[in-house]
């Protein structure tokens, strides 16, 4: 279907002119241009439609599908004598209550009066124009999804682009003429639901949707049901207690101790909040700080809180051994290792993991010699684990150091390794991790190689 250019002047769509193309087959006929029986329009669009007397002497006159005679020599439907013997009848912009047979007559009689139908197709249309519905839970919620066009469009529903059956699932959703009713609602009927209309005509078809995402109003509720109640710190160390909850509207997170509300500052507490979490960072500077914390998660439909215990920890020992085992052109494999008691004494404070930081050295220099801004993994304790550092840049200089970890928080950090990965083309000829293992292998292989020669 062609694009149809606007009127500069007017900026409407033009007259589609419809010029005679039948001629009578007698002198006292009528004839119209187009001389279909029927014309096919959608709504807004324009039409011009000529009618022709035999002679300049017949007087012509239009009437609509009511039979008023249309006179009007301007607006939105008027006649234009363009010929003696030529009046057209033009459409500006056809509407629904067009549609109908309309005449073209001599005003005198006693020629056959002339006449064509007007088919008035409308496209999908939607009067809402919301894309965000809130209700509360428990409620029933009605989306609205009123769809105008013409023919009538059919329409079909989706949750989360999956379809919605109502014949199948009748005690959750009810089909209705203006939308889709869903029953007593829940935190799971969160989601979008898309009205897709469906059109087809005798010239073309078409589909439209409308998405509106619903959100159930509902109070907080703890993201993770088990809780840690006690956490460890040491003086002179950092604590950070998170409680995370989910609500619609967004919950408003507060934290307290000893009744009185905790607010962020530069030397004891730091206070960081997202839509779903909360994260109270303690920089613990003598024994009183040793208390309960309370997060309070509330909206308007109710709150939640939890209380942490902040007891005195030991501050875990520096790692014994922290030193590269091997490395490529994107890996290091690090060797770290720190006194532990027996199994059969270990308690709380027992190291139980380590943290490698590690940074490239135009980074470290770019930062000042700090390592705010460090890359870090955190590894789980294992003996004999190699702790594998990768997706690092090749032929690159990087400087790591490490921590050991225990409930209490992390140690000091060891003395800086500085290591540059390989070249990826020294990485194409030996794809060994351990260069003193490889050199080993190598050697025992050579051995074997020239015993077996003698």
């Amino acid at each position: 279907m062609h694009a149809i250019p606007f009127d500069p002047i007017f900026n409407l769509p033009p007259l589609v002119s419809l010029s005679a193309g039948v001629l009578a087959n007698h002198h006292d006929s009528l004839t119209l241009s187009p001389a279909e029986h029927s014309v096919v329009r959608y709504t807004n669009e324009s039409l011009i439609v000529q009618c022709k007397a035999p002679s300049p002497q017949v007087k012509l006159q239009w009437r609509s599908p009511k039979g008023e005679i249309i006179s009007a020599n301007k607006g939105r439907i008027h006649i234009e004598q363009t010929e003696p013997e030529q009046l057209q009848i033009v459409f500006a912009h056809i509407t629904l209550a067009d549609k109908g047979n309309w005449s073209c007559e001599a005003t005198e009689g006693g020629l056959h009066s002339k006449s064509y139908e007007l088919i008035v197709y409308q496209k999908i249309t939607f009067t809402e124009t919301n894309s965000v519905s809130t209700v509360k839970e428990g409620q029933n919620a009605t989306i609205l999804c009123e769809v105008k066009g013409e023919p009538q469009p059919n329409v079909t529903w989706h949750f989360n682009g999956q379809p919605i059956s109502a014949e199948t699932n009748a005690s959750k959703f009810r089909i209705l003429a203006d939308g889709l009713l869903i029953n007593k609602v829940t935190q799971f009927d969160t989601g979008e639901y898309t009205c897709r209309a469906f059109q087809v005509n005798s010239i073309a078809s078409d589909m439209q949707e409308r998405t509106v995402l619903m959100k159930i109003e509902h109070k907080p509720q703890w993201i993770h049901t088990l809780h840690t109640e006690q956490q460890y710190a040491y003086i002179n160390g950092t604590a950070t207690i998170e409680c995370k909850a989910t609500a619609e509207p967004p919950p408003t997170f507060s934290w307290s101790r000893k009744q009185k509300r905790l607010e962020s500052n530069e030397h004891v507490y730091s206070i960081e909040t997202q839509p779903t979490w909360s994260r109270l960072t303690i920089q613990v500077r003598d024994a009183k700080q040793f208390d309960n914390y309370r997060c309070r998660a509330h909206n308007h439909l109710g709150s939640i809180e939890r209380v942490t215990r902040l007891d005195q920890g030991e501050k875990p020992p520096l790692p014994t051994v922290f030193q590269l085992r091997g490395y490529n052109s994107n890996t290091f494999d690090v060797d770290v290792d720190v006194q532990r008691q027996d199994k059969a004494k270990a308690g709380p404070m027992d190291v139980n993991g380590f943290r490698v930081q590690y940074m490239t050295e135009a980074e470290f220099k770019a930062d000042a010699g700090k390592w705010t801004n460090a890359k870090h993994k955190d590894f789980p304790y294992e003996e004999g684990a190699s702790l594998l550092i990768t997706n690092l840049e090749p032929d690159t200089e990087y400087l790591i150091r490490g921590a050991s970890r225990n409930l209490a928080g992390f140690s000091d950090f060891t003395k800086v390794t500085q290591q540059r990965t390989l070249s990826l083309e020294l990485r194409a000829s030996s794809s060994c991790l351990l260069p003193s293992l490889c050199q080993l292998v190598t050697a025992a292989l050579l051995l074997l190689l020239l015993r077996g020669s003698h």
